[in-house]
């Protein structure tokens, strides 16, 4: 989890740049940090869409949101400027989504802006690969504490 708060920090420091507010040296310095950790290698540099960020293989489980959608998928790849979602839902490219990560380890929900960049066939049937830019500033929902299985009266009553 460690690629997803890196990319939720990166993503929260250009919004806050972006907004006008202004970063502190500190933030300045979290950025360049963070930019250096996800630096582009040359294969990235000479992919044929450019990218500016190289992307971290991870194994997360997401939902994307947006118009029709609310479907699980699988969150494979991750870089500050993007996503990649496999077992994913048809999604026409330029249609706006969020993206949501839950963290049960930290009893966080990050959520992402994002833009449907791209999208290709997973294998025959419904599964798509689906690249997302994510866009705008994130949200992180800390939910408190994971909720015992059991429901409070039965707790009691023992």
């Amino acid at each position: 989890m460690a690629a997803l708060e890196d990319v939720y920090q990166y993503r929260l420091l250009i919004g806050k740049s972006a907004s006008g507010a202004g970063l502190t040296i500190d933030e300045i310095d979290h950025l360049v940090e963070l930019e250096a950790r996800f630096a582009a290698s040359e294969a990235d540099q000479r992919a044929a869409d450019g990218r500016r960020f190289s992307r971290q293989r991870v194994d997360l489980t997401g939902v994307m949101r947006g118009g029709k959608l609310n479907d699980t998928v699988t969150v494979a790849e991750l870089a500050p400027g993007g996503v990649v979602c496999r077992s994913a839902p048809y999604a026409e490219p330029g249609d706006a989504v969020e993206l949501v990560i839950e963290d049960e380890a930290t009893c966080c929900s990050y959520r992402f802006k994002a833009k449907v960049l791209w999208l290709r066939e997973e294998h025959e049937g419904d599964d798509f690969v689906v690249g997302l830019e994510l866009v705008g500033t994130p949200l992180m929902i800390h939910y408190g504490q994971k909720q015992t299985s059991e429901p409070m009266f039965t707790r009691i009553a023992a």
